[in-house]
């Protein structure tokens, strides 16, 4: 009967590309696993790495089995986990890709809160776009997201979680009454810095200035959102943003907050995973957090 272990071991060492630092991720003696990969070979009459001074290299074998090993152990950590949901045990492992705007805006409470009320989950968040969460969780490199929806259309299953209202974030050096309703087609030299176009609220905000109802001076691009908050807090320009992503600068001085009166701009939020793998008693659990931190904010500006 095959060794789970072996292929735990296996994937180590196709993933890291080196017996030393697969040894070091599985807290195993590095002989020890050499003797594995061996014994795993021989069990299968096939070799699986190439052996050079650089580290391993696998073979087509290794390739082709390595595919196989990912679908295997992923199975068995669902059969795992499934028998813990079933026993109503919230314990077991998740993996949660989550946008820019959660990760910078409420989860540091949400962790917090989170480990300290589960302590037998090990978790693992993965920042990044919603196209990149989206894709991760095809793969099943994730358990689930919590994002935008993707430009193109997906076979997740996904559920709006929250319509977040879109603020007008500027720096203290531009001359604007913080917390009063601003129209964007009547303010004169916006500056906007804005995302690329593989980002949702991008894609809303270039329709809306080719209508008319945004009306920028000038405008540039930077994909990343603590690149954009440290342009914008240092200058006389502005971007736009979901107010979970700036619910910590409320009271910080060195930006200034402005819901906008018109046009209308929402954010909204899904969890998405695959229909396959509905979510686990952990990733329920962790979803109702975000969605009450996200329901909260409103309150918190007032909105």
């Amino acid at each position: 009967m095959m060794d789970f272990r072996r292929l735990r071991y296996f994937v180590a060492v196709y993933e890291e590309g080196s017996i030393s630092r697969a040894a070091e991720r599985e807290n195993v003696a590095q002989p020890a696993l050499s003797v594995h990969i061996r014994q795993l070979e021989a069990e299968m009459s096939v070799r699986l790495f190439e052996r050079s001074a650089q580290g391993v290299q696998a073979t087509p074998a290794g390739r082709h089995f390595y595919k196989l090993c990912n679908g295997l152990l992923r199975d068995l950590a669902s059969a795992r986990q499934e028998m813990l949901d079933f026993g109503g045990t919230i314990a077991g492992a998740i993996r949660v890709g989550l946008m820019p705007t959660i990760c910078r805006g409420p989860l540091a409470k949400i962790l917090v809160d989170y480990t300290s009320a589960y302590p037998k989950v090990e978790i693992e968040i993965v920042e990044a776009y919603s196209g990149t969460l989206a894709d991760r969780v095809v793969a099943g490199e994730l358990d689930l997201a919590v994002c935008n929806r993707p430009a193109p259309q997906t076979n997740l299953t996904m559920r709006l979680l929250f319509s977040d209202r879109v603020l007008l974030v500027s720096g203290a050096a531009r001359p604007r009454q913080p917390w009063v309703p601003c129209r964007l087609d009547a303010i004169d030299g916006l500056k906007l810095v804005l995302p690329s176009a593989h980002h949702s609220l991008r894609r809303i905000l270039d329709r809306q200035i080719k209508a008319g109802t945004i009306r920028p001076a000038r405008v540039i691009e930077v994909d990343g959102l603590g690149a954009t908050m440290e342009f914008v807090g240092e200058s006389d320009w502005s971007t736009m943003l979901p107010s979970a992503a700036v619910i910590k600068d409320r009271s910080s001085g060195r930006f200034i907050l402005n819901p906008i009166a018109s046009p209308h701009l929402t954010s909204d939020i899904y969890v998405m995973h695959r229909p396959d793998q509905p979510l686990s008693l952990p990733a329920q659990r962790i979803v109702q957090m975000i969605h009450a931190e996200l329901l909260a904010v409103p309150g918190k500006y007032g909105l």
